[in-house]
């Protein structure tokens, strides 16, 4: 499933899905949009599962989506 609708589809509210959307985003900017999509995957049920435990620091969430992800190298 695509990391986007797995986010969307998690049930939140409306404002938390924006939250952790953005959440994903920031995450997948900062390893490289290149990564495999199980890699992408298992960022977006991080970023669902510390939403379920009540996190809502982006910062934490974006830290332990990327957790132990090697970021892609700049290609210019």
């Amino acid at each position: 499933m695509a990391p986007h609708r797995m986010i969307e589809g998690a049930a939140f509210d409306p404002e938390v899905i924006a939250l952790l959307i953005e959440i994903y985003e920031t995450a997948v900017t900062r390893v490289g949009k290149g990564q495999p999509l199980p890699v992408l995957e298992a960022m977006a049920t991080r970023i669902i599962e510390t939403a379920v435990h009540g996190e809502r620091d982006p910062q934490k969430m974006v830290a332990y989506a990327i957790r132990g992800v090697e970021p892609l190298p700049n290609v210019d």
